[in-house]
């Protein structure tokens, strides 16, 4: 398990044991685990549950700094504590939250304010007072999008809990055919737990590939190839369209990097020898990837130069390094990397 899926399942472990907190802050680009938390700490800070006299929900770009501070200052009626739950905070500009600036030095004691932000496709300033502030007043967690080494837990584990049974290629093709986003997964398993329906009163039901492969579409990874197609083909221009209709799709910057970076890792690794004769379920199987789409890997194998994808490798590094910290915007971000993948084609066409 990562160090990201381990701090997740802390915070989880932690809140069961209490104290509540007066302040949570909850961010990061994992929509899914971020959902999860906030229902988690409503129903800690509620256990009886809640009522219109101690709840107060804000949302986003509506939400004003002052009006979440005077919901937070309010006293709690025929209850112990008042719930005031923030969503989705990033969209908040930093000139409202500098009202709660007071507030996060002295909280109210009978209140527990949650801030949740999803940082995926739009950052918060950390270097900002206001958040500093923040930092240092709240329980803070991190929800970072997870690695794929940790899917293949938490897809077993949902599935059980539908009654279902997944093998290591059904897991495998999910995270290669829907990606690594938790609530993309969970409404795959329902579409599954659906179109499998019950088996003769079975309590686990074992869902077989083909069924999955039958009602799951694999539209992340054709999506994927056409970019990365386009980028061994050293269209630059090809790419940038396909790159725009991603982001406008809602798909982060940081993501699609890591979705390249994943691909020419595995272009990579079918580049040693001993697997360039390979048959395909043994390539697959070496690169940890399905059957079903281990020749389109195997063909880009052959475009590329060990020395260049060695190279690409190294920039993925510094790109998602700059997708993260850097001012520049992630679009030009990526626009560099696919310059210099295509700068061949970009010199022979100047």
């Amino acid at each position: 398990m990562s160090k990201k899926a381990e701090r997740a399942r802390q915070f989880f472990r932690d809140l069961k044991k209490g104290p509540v907190a007066p302040i949570y802050y909850v961010h990061g680009a994992e929509t899914y685990l971020l959902d999860q938390a906030v229902e988690a700490l409503i129903a800690a800070a509620a256990p009886e549950g809640t009522n219109a006299f101690n709840l107060d929900t804000f949302q986003g770009r509506s939400a004003s700094g002052e009006a979440i501070r005077a919901a937070a200052e309010m006293l709690p009626m025929m209850s112990k504590r008042r719930l005031v739950v923030v969503r989705d905070m990033q969209e908040i500009p930093l000139s409202e939250l500098a009202h709660l600036e007071d507030y996060f030095t002295n909280p109210s004691p009978t209140t527990c304010l949650i801030l949740h932000a999803r940082t995926a496709q739009k950052k918060i300033d950390g270097r900002s007072g206001v958040i500093r502030k923040l930092k240092k007043a709240a329980e803070v967690c991190e929800f970072e999008a997870l690695y794929e080494s940790d899917i293949p837990a938490f897809l077993e584990k949902q599935a059980a809990s539908r009654g279902m049974r997944l093998s290591r290629p059904v897991t495998q093709y999910l995270v290669d055919a829907v990606g690594t986003d938790m609530a993309e997964l969970q409404q795959a398993l329902e579409k599954i737990d659906l179109y499998v329906g019950p088996r003769n009163g079975e309590s686990s039901r074992q869902v077989d590939l083909d069924e999955v492969q039958e009602v799951i579409a694999h539209t992340r990874v054709r999506t994927v190839f056409d970019l990365t197609d386009a980028l061994g083909e050293r269209n630059y221009q090809k790419a940038l369209l396909i790159m725009e209709r991603m982001l406008l799709d809602g798909q982060s910057a940081l993501v699609i990097s890591h979705m390249i970076a994943r691909h020419f890792r595995i272009v990579a690794r079918l580049q040693d020898p001993s697997l360039r004769n390979a048959n395909n379920s043994d390539a697959a199987r070496a690169v940890g990837v399905s059957p079903f789409f281990v020749k389109d890997y195997q063909r880009h194998a052959r475009t590329f130069a060990v020395e260049e994808l060695a190279s690409i490798l190294r920039r993925m590094l510094e790109v998602d390094n700059a997708l993260k910290s850097s001012p520049l915007p992630d679009r030009v971000t990526l626009e560099e990397l696919f310059a210099q993948i295509c700068m061949r084609a970009l010199h022979s066409t100047g």
